[in-house]
């Protein structure tokens, strides 16, 4: 690496390297605390950007996990399928990695709904026969710090996040924290074309 230090797009490569093998092997969540903890190990201040991370994570997971990784993929759309499905009345959208596709072993199905009063979507969900665990997550939204309630299934592929957003907030497009781009979101509709796209795919291998 010492020869190297001159050039900035390695160093960055190493630490976008680097952090995704914290977010992968160690659990580190956030993008933010995985790229500066590796551009510290590293001894750089140089930081790559979240798009490149997530690169390097698919790259690891693709290496790590080999076929069974498009397998779970399948599986954790199915089942996000199924959550959204119960919770139609809420206009739930599928959101995150189990969207994209940028999924690894650890993902979690991420979902959200859109309700007056939270309450109805916890009674949904255990009218469904689902455990459902509960909390209310501060998060900051246009400069201010809001609540909202989070409501969560432990399904044996994975943990399922199901967030509850105001009705209004269905037409407002969010920003997603990797891209900085309008957030990706699938109705049932879109949902259940990329499962029946993926099912087809695993057909035509099979034959």
């Amino acid at each position: 690496m010492e020869n190297k230090r001159g050039d900035r797009d390695w160093i960055r490569l190493q630490v976008a390297r680097r952090a995704a093998e914290l977010m992968y092997f160690d659990g580190v969540k956030e993008y933010l605390r995985a790229k500066r903890k590796a551009a510290k190990q590293l001894e750089v201040t140089v930081y790559p950007n979240n798009c490149e991370i997530r690169g390097q994570i698919d790259l690891l997971a693709e290496a790590m996990e080999g076929p069974s990784r498009k397998e779970r993929l399948l599986e954790l759309r199915r089942q996000a399928l199924s959550v959204m499905e119960v919770l139609q009345e809420f206009s739930p959208r599928l959101v995150g990695s189990v969207l994209t596709g940028h999924v690894k072993a650890t993902s979690d199905i991420d979902i959200h709904v859109f309700a007056d009063d939270h309450e109805r979507v916890g009674d949904r969900l255990m009218q469904a026969d689902h455990d459902v665990e509960y909390e209310i997550v501060k998060t900051k939204k246009g400069g201010e710090f809001m609540d909202f309630p989070h409501y969560y299934l432990d399904l044996p592929i994975a943990q399922v996040d199901i967030s509850v957003y105001r009705p209004e907030d269905l037409k407002r497009p969010q920003k997603s924290s990797v891209t900085h781009r309008t957030m990706e979101r699938a109705t049932i509709g879109a949902l259940r074309r990329l499962v029946t796209a993926m099912d087809g795919d695993g057909e035509d291998a099979g034959g």
